[in-house]
């Protein structure tokens, strides 16, 4: 038996559902007296108790300590051991993280990813910002030291005006002498732009993986595909109905050795590895899974994505369908499935 493919399929959106649950309860409770209610109190301390069952098949299954596991013994140690203040909010990360494939996260997942991917040019463009508020403080603390010392009597204390100022929320606090009313205006419209670069950079960057990930299927897309190529325009629209978009992260299990066979999967980009015991690695235009539906098999290899992969998948009785229809596609797929496992 998998134990990680059982955990990941059942065990984790359980728990990822009753972290859910328990932020609920510490949000309601808060304040209130509804934690003394024996049903609330129970339902908190069954659910530490199955969390640190919920840890202790982590540390066995994934044999490493991640930053989510740490977050989690730091919540069930001050439950346990310390009490001090109630962490259970720190969970949300493991929530989240048990959730990460269901399609509704999916633009807050390709939104971390974006800014992962662009951490240098925002990085780069956050050193911009802390460049401009230290020179604005510096000669805004020089012009208005004498007439504004409250305020501007130190470049530090200076710096909350700038803040202030490049954001252009403003504080409270307005320079007295003409050439720091001026440098502030100025300052003021160069914060516009200066915040306004990481917007643009998040937003630009944000709809090229929104492009890349495009769940829209074209016909043009599924025409090049090798195994489509030789149907007709009609069967490639009927082919274009039924074909679901993927897109995987690399390192992911995508078929499990044993299990049933329910569909077969067509790489539009990416690549991944057949574990076989001479394992080989498929590319764009490659198709796997096919064996277990043409002869009604459980599947004989494991698949996992060998880096970010989009796959299109087709169902078993569509693939059926198309082959009753196409009776070419039954030989095309019978040969490759015979010179290779999966």
């Amino acid at each position: 038996m998998n134990y990680i493919h059982f955990f990941d399929k059942y065990l984790r959106p359980f728990f990822g559902l009753l972290i859910v649950l328990n932020l609920i309860h510490q949000v309601f409770s808060s304040g209130t007296t509804i934690i003394d209610f024996p049903l609330f109190e129970n339902f908190y301390k069954i659910s530490m108790l199955l969390f640190v069952v919920e840890l202790c098949l982590r540390f066995y299954l994934e044999r490493k300590l991640t930053f989510l596991s740490t977050l989690d013994a730091i919540v069930l140690i001050n439950y346990y051991f310390v009490g001090i203040l109630d962490f259970r909010m720190l969970r949300l990360f493991r929530a989240y993280s048990s959730f990460s494939n269901h399609e509704i996260l999916l633009p807050s997942n390709i939104l971390i990813k974006t800014v992962y991917k662009q951490r240098y040019a925002l990085l780069g463009s956050q050193i911009m910002v802390v460049s401009v508020l230290l020179v604005f403080s510096t000669l805004i603390h020089f012009l208005e030291k004498d007439v504004y010392p409250e305020a501007f009597g130190s470049i530090l204390s200076s710096m909350w005006y700038g803040i202030t100022t490049l954001t252009t929320v403003g504080g409270g606090i307005t320079p007295v002498t003409s050439l720091g009313k001026l440098l502030a205006s100025l300052t003021m419209f160069l914060g516009i732009g200066i915040f306004a670069l990481p917007v643009a950079i998040l937003a630009s960057a944000y709809y090229e993986e929104i492009q890349k990930r495009n769940f829209l299927i074209s016909l043009e897309t599924i025409s090049s595909i090798p195994l489509f190529e030789k149907l007709p325009v009609g069967a490639i629209g009927k082919i274009n109905s039924k074909l679901q978009a993927a897109l995987l992260p690399a390192g992911k299990k995508i078929i499990t050795k044993g299990d049933n066979a329910d569909a077969m999967y067509i790489i539009e980009f990416g690549s991944v590895k057949v574990e076989l015991s001479d394992p080989i690695t498929l590319g764009p235009g490659d198709y796997f899974g096919e064996r277990g539906l043409l002869k009604n098999e459980v599947r004989n290899a494991s698949i996992t994505s060998a880096q970010e992969v989009k796959l299109l998948k087709l169902k078993k009785e569509d693939l059926l369908e198309l082959i009753s229809e196409h009776a070419h596609l039954f030989e095309e797929l019978s040969a490759v499935s015979e010179t290779r496992s999966g």
